[in-house]
């Protein structure tokens, strides 16, 4: 019988990066599932306007891009290109954001649903998405201008607010605490443990970053292929794709592959939760000692 993962206890880098993957192997299924299932089709979304503005892009360029004055007409027609790629622009990042926070949401809720149940239990996960649905979203959006403004002053602010604030959501889960909460919470939990927790998430980082790159190979060979085929035929080389179906294809396979990846660092943060909460709180600990005396 599958002995289900212990959550609640210390780790080090190592065990954060075995047991990400020891979660996914025990509950592959059912977690891919709920996952592609519920954030899918925004993934899907997001997907496809990117893609989208590639295509305008590489059509905004070769219809206008020579250089000559325009006519009256051509004019209008650059300024309704312009206009609607900043729309389609605007909906993605929209699109994006919902994207970011669901994802973060239907993980972390089926980890919860693992440490509660010891399955994912999928009715449950979906309603705690729905509840705190705009509460993820507010949480993105403050997190994101937190680390641009301690970005702006200076670089070292935005590093250090970016990796306190990685564990807002977990906090927000587990401890089921409001968004502004939260926030603070961060701050008391990674005390004494702020370099550990910047090495895990960048050693993880690299991980998922060399992961990616993997999916992004075909464009980059295209890329370089067009690049030796210009220099050699005198030409410039043609740095817009977004009308070659190849390289969209790719493109689109390796966003959503993006998404997908993604997972392995939100369950990881989740991990480094766990870790400092049992640092600071003796949670896991706290109860199997009760457990033993019931």
């Amino acid at each position: 019988m599958r002995q289900n993962l212990q959550f609640k206890k210390s780790r080090d880098l190592g065990e954060i990066i075995t047991d990400t993957f020891t979660f996914l192997r025990h509950h592959y299924k059912s977690f891919f599932t709920v996952f592609f299932k519920h954030v899918g089709p925004l993934i899907l979304l997001t997907t496809l306007l990117s893609a989208y503005l590639q295509y305008s892009a590489t059509g905004l360029v070769t219809d206008f891009g020579g250089g000559s004055s325009l006519s009256a007409s051509a004019s209008l027609d650059v300024m309704n290109y312009i206009a609607e790629f900043s729309i389609v622009g605007l909906l993605n990042i929209l699109a994006a954001v919902v994207t970011y926070a669901v994802s973060i949401s239907c993980v972390l809720y089926c980890i919860k649903s693992v440490v509660d149940h010891g399955e994912i239990q999928e009715i449950e996960v979906v309603q705690q998405m729905r509840q705190k649905f705009w509460a993820f979203i507010g949480a993105s959006i403050l997190v994101f201008l937190s680390v641009m403004i301690g970005a702006i002053f200076c670089v070292i602010p935005g590093v250090y607010l970016g990796i306190t604030l990685s564990i807002i959501f977990s906090v927000m889960v587990f401890k089921d605490m409001p968004v502004i909460d939260a926030y603070s919470y961060c701050f008391q939990l990674i005390k004494q443990n702020w370099w550990m927790t910047f090495l895990t998430l960048i050693v993880i980082g690299l991980l998922v970053g060399i992961a990616g790159t993997i999916f992004q190979l075909p464009m980059i060979i295209m890329g370089v292929i067009e690049g030796v085929s210009s220099v050699q035929s005198g030409g410039e080389p043609d740095v817009y794709f977004g009308d070659n179906w190849l390289y969209m294809s790719f493109f689109v396979i390796s966003t959503i592959a993006s998404y997908a990846l993604q997972v392995i660092t939100i369950i990881s943060t989740a991990l480094i939760y766990f870790n400092l909460d049992e640092f600071h709180n003796n949670t896991g600990q706290l109860e199997q000692i009760e457990e033993l005396g019931a």
